[in-house]
């Protein structure tokens, strides 16, 4: 029985609330807080045209793919006609980047329309601080015509701060929520049972208008009024008015199946796929017609249902009482309804429940596939850590490969170096067991970094390999955008780069396959660039993207597609680099490959970085919160050093020196070259520029990244913070021309490093470019010598002209490089220009 009454007061408060377009409502449980919002959503209705949707949250939507999801399929159910909605709501990649899924979403969703209510139940069960952190973000993105209601039993979390404090929000609490008296009479009234004011007092004195309570009480027998009656009476009215009811088959099928979080025709089959009477009963037939009797099921779209919790509560209960051998039999059919679908990820989950090692090992097993598209990194490794266990390798030691992988992405490397070892002694006997173990130890070779790669790819080399043995190609990238730093630092490669490279095409490249083509050409590409020989490096960046071919999968398309722009921005094709950058847009879209945007979205806020963006640094800081509290993870490294260079650009240089410290520790052990120089050059420049000291570090940290550059003859890394770098490579050379140098970096090729930073420095403002430069002071005779030197004057021209001596001339010059902060005149006539201190040109 349900007895709804109007409830104007409230109703008349959501629609006041209504104009902030975001409500959130909070109340302990039982408050009427889901009626309420039934309520509102049947007074809402009058508005025409005005569509509703209603989310009701369970503990499966606390990972973040799952919330999107449902965010996704409420918006393309607003919209039923909008094809581009129904396709990103389905699509098999949506779990690779769920919030990018969402974003997209939403922007199919705009333009004008009707209006709409949104409202999100039970979201006290998110606490997954990912979902919290994006959900005001995206909030704030729907468009002003909708309206969204949140439920909620806790207040609202910190993530939601600033919508408070910036008034962009309403709360409503249990405040509101509470029955007055006169409501608690209308109630009785409505349901045929009418109470006097006393009686209607005492139950609000009894229940502090508390609606499961007053509920109860309106539905129990006699005129006792008992609020102790209250969990008595739900268990009570469950099973007398529904459950005995239902005949046997239906009781039987609504058991069965109610370990599933959703329901879906192919589901209830398996979950009921016995000699019972429910296996009788035509499943998708079954739900529909539950679905019309209101028996406590619900329609979410794409023919899939969900029970309300409070049923569903009550049928799991019948299935517990069966005993545990039962309940585990539910889960480890659930689990294999699962891992038949190839969603290996809630496969795992399922098995668990159902204390099923063997269900739980297959679908680890091939959930970390390379080519999966049901779970991001952050989900797959987060059930990694839950379910692999020490007993669980035991029992089956081939999970050895996830646990290495897993320990490996995340940085932890002792771990990996010890599931490695001891995976490589038991791979004879694994791969007895499993052919397949023979292509997981080739990819676990070639990014085992304590081997020489050169030396694993002649060791392949023996390997008589036959035309079908082929690999998926890895997710090599690790969130990086260039092929040659990505699952491990190839620079061992570009030592005798025609050699090793054939070397590569003769081993790896026969079990990659097709894409070994683009691969070698990004190979090429990428040392040629660090080299700086730029125009070189184009032509092969150029060959690696004809290379692509239709099989090509995205991470190997973007790599080739990245180098090449990079590459034409540091040759100065502005224009042609940022066509190639909508190309790679492109690419994403076309292959719904929207994880990738990450990667992308981080490398062109370097290029802002590297101008001194101080808006661009503030907004990347706040969007990208990372936590050093804990283990850098590998494949998150070029968002570290993008967070870095924002610190700098900010002048928050304490915060860039401790990411960057935990930065070189991580690269160190993982031996990557490029990234320890990197790590050192900003290491360099946070130093300097934070002063107090700070130059003797930053002096140490930049003659270690020289020595690095030199052992593998990179120049060009040190372009893209060469504004920063200008002043202490000018210095470095100084000392390596000097006569007691005894440093082993030969001195022509710190003037190269030089050459190149004064060359960036000239596209570039650097990284505190953003910041407004403090204008020094000048005498009158400096200034002449100033607007003598933009003139291009020599020292001695400058001398006759002022009818000065040149030693004069050049205690000028000197006094003018300290106060610009330079080291010679070039430098001077630049810094003169940008703070601009002679306006009439």
């Amino acid at each position: 029985m349900t007895t709804l009454v109007p409830r104007d007061r409230l109703m008349k408060l959501l629609d006041g609330l209504s104009k902030k377009r975001i409500i959130y409502m909070h109340a302990p449980a039982g408050f009427g807080k889901t009626v309420s919002a039934l309520l509102w959503l049947e007074h809402r209705k009058t508005d025409a045209g005005m569509r509703q949707s209603l989310i009701s949250l369970d503990e499966y939507d606390n990972k973040t793919a799952e919330f999107c999801k449902r965010l996704v399929s409420a918006l393309a159910g607003f919209q039923p006609e909008n094809a581009e909605l129904r396709e990103l709501a389905g699509h098999p990649a949506f779990q690779k980047d769920p919030v990018e899924f969402v974003r997209r979403s939403l922007s199919a969703f705009g333009g004008d329309g009707d209006g709409c209510t949104l409202i999100i139940d039970d979201l006290h069960i998110i606490s997954n601080d990912e979902i919290l952190r994006i959900l005001p973000i995206l909030l704030k993105r729907f468009p002003d015509r909708c309206v969204i209601l949140l439920i909620s039993r806790a207040a609202p979390p910190d993530a939601f701060s600033q919508l408070v404090m910036k008034d962009e929000i309403a709360v409503v609490d249990a405040g509101h929520l509470m029955f007055g008296r006169k409501e608690i009479m209308k109630l009785f009234a409505v349901s045929g049972r009418p109470l006097t004011d006393r009686q209607a007092a005492d139950i609000l004195a009894s229940t502090g208008g508390w609606a499961i309570g007053i509920r109860a009480l309106l539905l129990s027998e006699g005129e006792a009024y008992s609020i102790n009656l209250t969990g008595q009476y739900l268990e009570n009215y469950l099973k007398t008015h529904v459950w005995e009811r239902w005949d046997a088959a239906t009781r039987e099928f609504m058991t069965l199946v109610s370990v599933a979080d959703e329901l879906t025709a192919d589901i209830c089959a398996c979950l009921t796929a016995d000699n019972s009477p429910a296996s009788k009963l035509p499943a998708g037939e079954m739900l529909r017609r539950l679905t019309r009797e209101n028996a406590f099921l619900r329609a979410i779209g794409n023919d899939a249902y969900r029970f309300h919790d409070l049923f569903r509560g009550f049928a799991f209960h019948m299935l517990e009482a069966r005993g545990e051998e039962t309940l585990n039999r539910q889960w480890s059919r659930l689990g294999e309804h699962y891992y038949g679908e190839k969603d290996y990820f809630r496969a795992v989950e399922y098995f668990l429940k159902g204390k099923n090692d063997g269900g739980v090992a297959k679908s680890l097993y091939l959930m970390y596939e390379y080519d999966s598209p049901y779970a991001s990194i952050e989900d797959t490794l987060g059930t990694v850590r839950s379910s692999v266990t020490p007993s669980l390798v035991e029992q089956h030691p081939f999970l050895l490969e996830v646990q290495s992988w897993a320990a490996w992405i995340e940085g932890r490397a002792d771990d990996c170096e010890r599931h490695l070892d001891k995976y490589y002694g038991m791979f004879p006997g694994l791969l007895l067991k499993s052919p397949r173990s023979a292509i997981t130890l080739i990819l676990l070779r070639c990014v085992d970094y304590r081997e020489s790669f050169v030396h694993t790819m002649k060791t392949l080399r023996k390997i008589p390999f036959k035309g079908n043995v082929k690999a998926y190609t890895p997710s090599i990238t690790n969130n990086m955008p260039f092929f040659h730093r990505s699952v491990r630092d190839f620079s061992e490669i570009g030592s005798d780069l025609e050699t090793n490279i054939a070397l590569f095409d003769r081993s790896v490249g026969l079990v990659i396959g097709a894409e070994s083509a683009v691969i070698r050409e990004c190979l090429y590409a990428g040392f040629l660039y660090e080299a700086g020989s730029l125009h070189i490096a184009y032509d092969h960046a150029v060959a690696a993207c004809a290379a692509i071919s239709d099989g090509c999968s995205a991470e190997i398309r973007f790599c080739a597609m990245m180098i090449l722009a990079e590459v034409q921005f540091s040759d100065g094709q502005k224009a042609e680099a940022e066509k190639t950058i909508r190309d790679v847009r492109a690419m994403i879209d076309e292959n719904k490959a929207f994880y990738l945007n990450t990667s992308l979205e981080t490398y062109l806020a370097g290029q802002q970085f590297a101008d001194g963006d101080r808006a661009a640094a503030e907004k990347y800081l706040e969007e990208r919160q990372y936590r050093l509290d804990g283990q850098m993870r590998l494949y998150m490294l070029n968002q570290y050093f993008e967070a870095a260079r924002a610190h700098i650009v900010v002048g928050d240089y304490s915060a860039a020196i401790l990411i960057l410290q935990k930065l070189l520790d991580l690269c160190e052990r993982y031996r990557r070259p490029l990234d320890i120089i990197e790590t050192r050059i900003l290491l360099a420049a946070a130093y300097w520029k934070k002063g107090r000291g700070g130059q003797r570090a930053a002096t140490g940290f930049l003659e270690g990244a020289i020595s690095k550059a030199y052992e593998y003859g990179y120049t060009q890394i040190f372009a893209k913070t060469g504004a920063d770098l200008v002043t202490m490579l000018h210095k470095s050379h100084k000392r390596s021309i000097q006569k007691d140098y005894s440093g082993e970096v030969p001195a022509a090729f710190v003037k190269s490093l030089y050459i190149t930073s004064v060359t960036a420095s000239a596209r570039f403002k650097g990284l505190s470019g953003g910041s407004a430069l403090e204008t020094p002071v000048f005498t009158d005779k400096q200034k002449t010598v100033m607007r003598l030197m933009r003139e291009g004057r020599s020292r001695k021209e400058i001398a006759e002209a002022m009818g000065l001596k040149p030693y004069g001339v050049k205690t000028h010059m000197e006094l003018i490089y300290k106060k610009l902060d330079v080291p010679n005149s070039v430098q001077a006539v630049m810094r003169i220009n940008e703070l601009r201190i002679f306006e009439d040109g």
